[in-house]
């Protein structure tokens, strides 16, 4: 069951964990060590999911999977946790003609350090960082990731208290090793496409020809 009040979740001494959720591969791996590995089931758990509007159009996808995946883990597993979500809106830029927007995870952290600035309990951030994202050199991910923290921590930095740390629960493992790990249905629930289609009911498919989907097919049995 969603619990939706209460300062600490699960009434222990453990700090709180926020999870920045956004119904992916990487961020449903970490969600996952998070709802089922014994090194976090006494720490109290929030899962923020942020409705990111864009020229992507994800927002809808990513909602739905959000949707399904919460459901299971709190129809399947024991573990109280808190969801909140939020929206972050840039599609009235476009009259900027600008081909850059902001990217999620500058996005993911602003808003996680508006969340640690109002809820003192949470001492870890939790974020959806893989092997894979460390061997991908050539995306400048390490550089993207120190501005990303340069922004949380700007965020918190009129606070009286020392800004909570990131953590990465699946840092050691390839995105094809998260897939493996997870759940059929979650599998099935999850969203990976940056620019999905809509068919005439609305509901999402992969494009199958963003850099995301090309590097899901190479493990993912089904094809996408």
């Amino acid at each position: 069951m969603l619990k939706q009040e209460g300062k600490k979740i699960l009434g222990t001494s453990k700090p709180t964990i926020l999870c920045m959720f956004s119904g992916g591969i990487d961020s449903t791996g970490v969600l996952h060590r998070l709802m089922t590995s014994r090194e976090y089931e006494d720490h109290p758990l929030i899962i923020h999911h942020i409705h990111i509007y864009n020229r992507e159009d994800r927002a809808r996808a990513e909602a739905c999977a959000v949707k399904q995946i919460l459901n299971y883990y709190s129809r399947n597993i024991h573990k109280e946790f808190l969801y909140t979500e939020s929206i972050f809106n840039t599609n009235g830029f476009a009259p900027l003609n600008s081909n850059r927007f902001p990217f999620d995870m500058d996005t993911c952290a602003f808003i996680a350090g508006n969340i640690c600035a109002s809820r003192k309990d949470i001492e870890y951030v939790a974020m959806g960082r893989t092997r894979t994202d460390i061997d991908s050199v050539s995306e400048n991910f390490d550089d993207r990731m120190n501005r990303a923290q340069g922004i949380f921590k700007g965020v918190l930095s009129l606070e009286d208290s020392h800004p909570p740390t990131y953590i990465f629960p699946v840092v050691k493992w390839t995105k094809a090793e998260i897939w493996d790990s997870l759940p059929e249905r979650i599998k099935q629930a999850c969203w990976w496409c940056r620019r999905p289609n809509y068919n005439v009911e609305l509901k999402a498919e992969p494009c199958g020809k963003c850099q995301t989907c090309r590097e899901v097919r190479r493990f993912k049995h089904a094809g996408v």
